[in-house]
């Protein structure tokens, strides 16, 4: 009775959450076998069906994948490089890598992947004093640039290094600054941003000192100057113990969007008056409880199963075609046997489990969306285009793994 009833309550819900039944049923039937399903575990079982769906329903918008595209690479650049942004121009759109094989920059067409042009970053009277940290196509023809020891320029198509400010000290000592994939620059009212989102000092650092290390800067192009703005983590970051710390952000206007990766909470920062102009929690449905170090780890493998059993958000993107925010979320995964270290390293590298959910210009949730087992790789890999968004589709541990070339699977938000 307890399963026929199950199976009557599911087909009233199918309406309304689209999921594999068949399967269900099948899991139902198991749990029956095993004596697990009583009258008092009827609405919990539900429940977990409910909520294992892949769309989490937010109303009628459905993040729906599409064809998988193949790019070829360029001079064995990886295929899930480092720093990777798409951009539009009038003869179509455009990749531009870092490729650390050569140390250039590459811009191709996309997705031919025919190779446009390389852009060298050798320095010549500087290299000896200034490392390359990334790169942001900003103007059609200029590509602003870090440095190590922290420093923003600007270089041309030729790789000559037309402007440099080096950044003032800030309230905490500042070692290193870099831009790419999820932290680029962007040009808004004269200056161009930058992120530093790295909590400086993590081991030494008290909770009081989080509100001392200021997470962005910017450079005046207008004159000569650049400063430190008063944005921090959440005066709450470490309430629960010494969360790690990283973000990625995002523009629309004049606003750029700070999306933690270890905390709910995005911060917007007015580029007109260089303040945080509003805080909202944006929480998915499968990340809990974040990656807590208090003291260092005893040893790596304890280190990255701790990261991989916690949950967090990653790459945060905006998409100008359809006005909406992207926030990628990798669930926990649990570690259930024993794995060597490189194994357990190409996991963190490349996530098990990947999310993405779509938020609208207010951050509010429109959809959830979470990929098979492998599906997709995790990290920095993921385009904005006029069709869709491109997630690449290289797992590092999936069986289908390739270096030859990147893959993708086209994205597209449904109403």
């Amino acid at each position: 009775m307890v399963v026929k009833l199950l199976i009557s309550i599911i087909f009233v819900l199918a309406n309304n959450f689209f999921s594999p039944l068949q399967s269900f049923l099948k899991w139902a039937l198991l749990i029956k076998k095993q004596k697990y399903v009583f009258k008092k575990k009827l609405i919990p079982v539900i429940f977990i069906f409910i909520f294992s769906c892949n769309d989490q329903d937010y109303g009628k918008f459905i993040l729906k994948e599409l064809d998988e595209i193949v790019v070829p690479v360029n001079d064995f650049a990886l295929s899930n490089p480092g720093m990777i942004s798409i951009y539009d121009s009038d003869s179509g759109e455009h990749v531009m890598i870092y490729n650390h094989v050569i140390n250039k920059l590459q811009i191709s067409e996309f997705p031919s992947g025919k190779l446009k042009l390389n852009i060298p970053l050798e320095f010549e009277s500087e290299k000896r004093t200034k490392r390359f940290t990334g790169g942001t196509l900003i103007a059609e023809d200029s590509i602003f640039v870090t440095f190590y020891p922290p420093s923003l320029g600007m270089i041309n198509f030729k790789g000559d290094l037309t402007f440099e400010q080096k950044l003032p000290e800030s309230n905490y000592r500042v070692s290193h600054i870099g831009n790419g994939s999820m932290i680029p620059l962007f040009k808004s009212n004269g200056r161009i941003y930058g992120a530093q989102p790295f909590l400086m000092d993590h081991h030494r650092m008290s909770k009081e000192d989080v509100q001392k290390q200021q997470l962005v800067y910017s450079v005046s192009l207008e004159e000569d100057g650049a400063a430190w703005h008063e944005v921090f983590y959440s005066p709450t970051y470490w309430d629960e113990g010494k969360k790690l710390s990283y973000f990625s952000w995002a523009k629309r206007g004049d606003l750029i969007y700070i999306s933690p990766f270890y905390d709910h909470q995005i911060q917007v920062f007015d580029t007109k008056t260089n303040q945080v102009v509003n805080v909202k929690t944006v929480k998915s449905s499968q990340v809990d409880n974040f990656n807590v170090v208090n003291q260092m780890p005893e040893n790596e493998s304890k280190s990255v199963i701790a990261t991989l059993e916690s949950g967090q958000y990653e790459t945060f993107l905006y998409d100008k075609y359809r006005d909406v925010f992207y926030r990628v979320f990798l669930p926990p995964y649990p570690i259930e046997k024993q794995y060597e270290i490189e194994e357990l390293r190409l996991m963190e590298r490349s996530r098990p489990k990947t999310g993405i959910m779509v938020l609208d210009a207010d951050l509010n949730i429109l959809s959830e969306h979470i990929f098979d087992l492998f599906q997709v790789h995790s990290s920095d890999n993921f385009l904005v285009g006029k069709e869709g968004l491109y997630v690449s589709t290289n797992n590092m541990n999936s069986p289908s793994f390739t270096d030859d070339q990147m893959s993708y699977v086209k994205l597209k938000l449904d109403q």
